[in-house]
């Protein structure tokens, strides 16, 4: 450190009551921190030695920040080093004159509030007199110059007591603990200037902060007794309590005095003198009123009680009070009548009827007893047995939302939010516009067993399985049509979201069935879905539902207009794709279909699209969401799926942007995610195949046909091919017609599985948009891989192989391995293993290297790109997954091209085998088909 002999300090008021120091040598050069910091805090134990202040700048200059404490502390005790020449500023000389007096002032405990600063905007402690008395009257009319201004020295002086005080306060544990709870009242002026001012003297003032003890041998408080009926007058009185023993004594009872209180009589006097001072409107001759009118009862209990609580003063109160005095009138909507909804109309904006009802500390009234009460001007009620409080203030508030809330009217989804929502008010909550959002719904016994149902799926009526469905219902697929029925009911929509495998499609049959037996309706279900799976469903609402009359609504020469509403009115069902319902939205607006079903429901995910837009516009009787995946990446998906189902129930996309999906997936609230949970756990059903329930009911493996259309470009050279095969296939002899037909269905496989492997392209681009077998099966990987499950695709061709890891790693990243011929076996090998200790979740082998001799039970799906003729061969392949060591439920998936002879040759092999599983040995058995009955084979319908 350099060696200075003279230092000029500088002192700056700023924000907060702080200060600010800096330092200068003689010659008007700033200095460093470094070279004085720790000789003025020499011996400053305030500030413990300077090591508790961090550097600070002000402007341009370094320095450090003092609260007032410290620094009148600093210059009273005179700490710094003496070996220093020290010179100060005008501010600086001011501080180090007055600090000894206003330190010693403060230790003394000469705390006063200034009362005449008290209706000011800040609590001020008044400078002491003995600081004052320091120094004659000249000294404190002078000026100083702070920041522009001109302050008078007894300003800035006061200031600094002030603040000095405050900081002592503040810094000093002891203190905070004994006053802070007293000084709190006189910071946040719970008592005015004039109340404070009538009711302390100096004796009083130093009894009630603690710096003086008070002789008498009592305390004394105030006691409020109710009436004994509901409209006599109320007692107030005095009261004295001892204090070596817990007795209780009127005040005004002297006789009752022990010995040694009487001397203490003038105490009693004076007190009641100085209440009676604060609160006029209880005064009576210079003394408190004995008896109170029910509005002075009321302005005691709510107003006086605080103040009296303020000044340490003990009061009793009845002891209802305390149960209601922070209570309010609770308001209430009870449903009416046998069911509370009117039965034409159902659904989340049905309107209920109710009659208004009000409760209290246990009392309930009836609207008319409310009004009654309200007109005539009553405060404190004493009613059935019990008090209840009337504050105009806040029943006018009640009439207001009351007005609101008729005007609004009372629907079922306000009913349902506030029964399904747990949150507790926090204070953070989103404000909601609505009034019943803020009044409490009270059920009938007929929604109270709604509710039950909604809650719990097991309380569901059961309902009888339709006649005219074709096939067996699992338990569970029974439990999911039981609740789309009764969802249908109450006009609630639906989002089934089962496992991929578990049934969804069999259970909307069923469901579509039933609704069509039981309500005899003429109106059509929709079904909406990607392109890709429409074949699938005409297949299997003819293998289920072969009675309904079906309608696809797809294609070029699709019907329009009063042509389309004539079929479609005239179907049970009309099918068609997403693309479709923007592009014919008035044909599809116009007609009032009984259901509308979306499947894969999350290609409505965003909400902006045209498709979705227009699909959550269709109006329908009841709505359905089918999908496995009802969220994937963000929360604005699930809410764009319940923009179909249950349009407005979780608000606009606005709110539930503020309401849930900020504070979820921003701030990761879990007692949000709890709330959202429970509002839309009635109107999702979701079975996974671990579930219990499920398990217990699903066989060990289910076959799934996938049906797959062709895209333009396929069914062009499809039907070219076939063209020019015919042409030439009786001019060969049967050797050569065998090896031409062979030729032909290999040529015609490859192009259903992609045209880019039947055209023998290099590097083809835009693999999936061209064939909807590849979109599928992407489709089937990604939900796989969102499970966080395994499968193995079995294909016959290399190269279809190669462009399905071309594709599997462009679409999600992975690489995937391909088990063919050309794999030496310890490369195979090494594949199997890796596969089955879960390494990765993806295996592609060729038919013929993959589909004997391996374990691969790691898989629990099994995607057979495209067909072999011979089922066993199929079978074989796929039992490389179900087999002993499998213990998981295995999911088979076949990709069928609609209208190919894929689709054809699969009916005859489903023939053939259910007469007898032993006819077909091989494939051969095609070679000998005529030429006619080749031709409906490979014939594009």
């Amino acid at each position: 450190m350099l060696e200075i002999k003279q230092i000029h300090i500088d002192v700056l008021p700023v924000t907060g009551g702080r200060y600010f120091l800096s330092a200068e040598d003689f010659e008007g050069f700033d200095l460093k921190l470094s070279e004085w910091k720790k000789l003025l805090f020499f011996r400053h134990k305030e500030s413990y030695y300077g090591t508790m202040l961090e550097s600070d700048k002000w402007g341009v200059a370094e320095g450090v920040t003092l609260s007032a404490w410290q620094l009148v502390t600093l210059f009273g005790e005179e700490s710094f080093n003496r070996l220093v020449e020290w010179e100060w500023d005008d501010l600086g000389d001011i501080c180090l004159s007055t600090a000894h007096a206003i330190y010693d002032a403060i230790l003394a405990k000469e705390w006063h509030p200034d009362f005449t600063q008290l209706d000011g905007e800040d609590f001020r402690w008044k400078l002491p007199e003995s600081v004052l008395d320091e120094f004659h009257e000249p000294f404190w009319e002078e000026s100083l110059k702070i920041n522009d201004e001109n302050l008078p020295v007894r300003d800035f002086v006061a200031d600094l007591f002030h603040h000095s005080l405050e900081s002592y306060f503040h810094e000093n544990e002891t203190m905070k603990y004994l006053l802070g709870d007293k000084l709190d009242v006189l910071r946040k002026k719970q008592l005015s200037a004039s109340q404070l001012a009538a009711y302390f003297d100096e004796d009083r003032w130093l009894e009630w902060i603690g710096l003086k003890d008070n002789p008498a041998p009592f305390s004394i408080g105030m006691r409020l007794e109710e009436p004994m009926d509901d409209l006599g007058d109320w007692k107030l009185g005095l009261f004295l309590r001892g204090k070596d023993e817990p007795m209780l004594i009127e005040a005004r009872d002297y006789e009752s005095y022990p010995a040694g209180w009487d001397l203490y009589s003038d105490k009693v006097e004076d007190e009641e003198k100085r209440l009676a001072s604060i609160f006029p409107w209880i005064e009576e001759d210079g003394r408190l009123k004995s008896t109170l009118t029910e509005d002075e009862a009321w302005m005691f209990l709510t107003e006086v009680s605080e103040t009296l609580i303020a000044l340490g003063i003990e009061i009793l109160l009845p002891s209802w009070w305390e149960a209601i005095k922070n209570a309010n009138l609770k308001v209430k909507a009870r449903l009416k009548g046998q069911t509370g909804y009117r039965r034409s109309f159902v659904g989340l904006n049905a309107m209920l009827d109710y009659d208004w009802r009000f409760s209290m500390n246990g009392v309930d009234l009836s609207e008319d007893d409310f009004q009654r009460l309200v007109n005539e001007k009553r405060r404190l009620v004493y009613l059935k047995g019990r008090w209840i409080k009337l504050d105009h203030g806040f029943i006018r508030q009640i009439q207001d939302l009351m007005k609101k809330a008729d005007k609004e009217g009372l629907h079922i989804r306000d009913l349902l939010q506030q029964e399904l929502s747990d949150e507790e008010e926090d204070g953070e909550g989103i404000e909601d516009p609505r009034a019943f959002a803020k009044i409490q719904i009270e059920l009938n016994r007929h929604w109270k067993q709604m509710m039950k149902q909604l809650s719990e799926t097991k309380e569901i009526p059961d309902m009888p399985v339709p006649a005219g469905l074709h096939g067996e219902l699992r338990p569970y697929q029974k439990l999911g049509m039981n609740w789309l029925l009764f969802l249908r009911k109450y006009g609630f929509g639906a989002l089934l979201a089962d496992d991929m495998g578990l049934g969804k499609t069999i259970q909307l049959i069923s469901y579509i069935l039933s609704v069509k037996e039981q309500e005899n309706s003429d109106h059509p279900a929709l079904i909406i879905c990607p392109t890709s799976v429409l074949g699938n469903w005409q297949k299997e609402i003819e293998r289920f539902a072969p009675d309904l009359r079906v309608h696809l609504h797809y294609g070029p020469n699709r019907l329009k207009g009063t042509i389309f509403t004539e079929e479609a009115t005239g179907s049970d069902i009309v099918l068609t794709s997403y693309g479709l319902t923007h592009l014919d939205f008035e044909d599809l607006e116009s007609i009032e279909w009984s259901s509308i079903a979306i499947d894969e429901a999350q290609n409505i995910k965003n909400a902006d699209t045209k498709q979705s837009r227009a699909v959550r516009k269709l109006k329908g009787k009841h709505h359905i969401a089918l999908t496995g995946t009802p969220m994937e990446n963000r929360l604005s998906e699930l809410w764009s799926i319940f923009d179909f189902t249950n349009r407005g129930y979780l608000g606009s996309a606005g709110q539930f942007q503020k309401q849930f999906i900020l504070p979820i997936e921003k701030e990761d609230k879990k007692e949000k995610i709890r709330q959202l949970q429970s509002l839309i756990k009635p109107f999702l059903l979701r079975r996974t195949k671990k579930d219990e329930e499920v398990a217990l009911n699903l066989p060990d493996k289910v076959e799934q046909k996938e049906y797959c259309p062709l895209s333009a470009e396929q069914a062009s050279l499809y039907e070219q091919l076939v063209k020019d095969t015919f042409a030439q296939i009786e001019t060969l002899s049967s050797f050569e017609r065998k090896g031409l037909i062979l030729q032909l269905l290999s040529r015609l496989k490859q192009l259903c599985n992609h045209p880019a492997l039947y055209l023998k392209e290099e590097n083809p681009k835009q693999l999936v948009d061209r064939s909807a077998k590849m979109e599928k099966m992407i489709e089937l990987v990604s939900a796989v891989l969102e499970q966080e499950e395994s499968c193995i695709i079995f294909t016959q061709y290399i190269g279809m192989g190669e462009m399905i890891q071309a594709a599997l790693k462009k679409k999600f990243g992975i690489d995937v391995p391909f088990l063919n011929g050309s794999l030496p076996k310890t490369k195979r090998d090494e594949l199997i293993t890796k596969f089955q200790n879960r390494e990765f979740p993806v295996f592609l082998l060729s038919l013929k290297a993959g589909g004997t001799g391996l374990n691969l039970t790691a898989a629990n799906h099994v995607v057979h790109y495209d067909r072999w003729w011979n089922p066993a061969v199929e079978n074989q392949a796929t039992d490389r997954a179900y087999r002993i060591g499998q213990s998981r439920f295995v999911h088979v998936h076949k990709l069928i091209s609609t209208g190919t002879l894929e689709e054809k040759i699969d009916a005859m092999l489903e023939k053939k085998q259910s007469l007898n599983d032993q006819i077909i040995q091989s494939d051969s058995w095609i070679t000998e088909l005529s030429t006619d009955e080749l031709h409906e084979l490979v014939f594009l319908s």
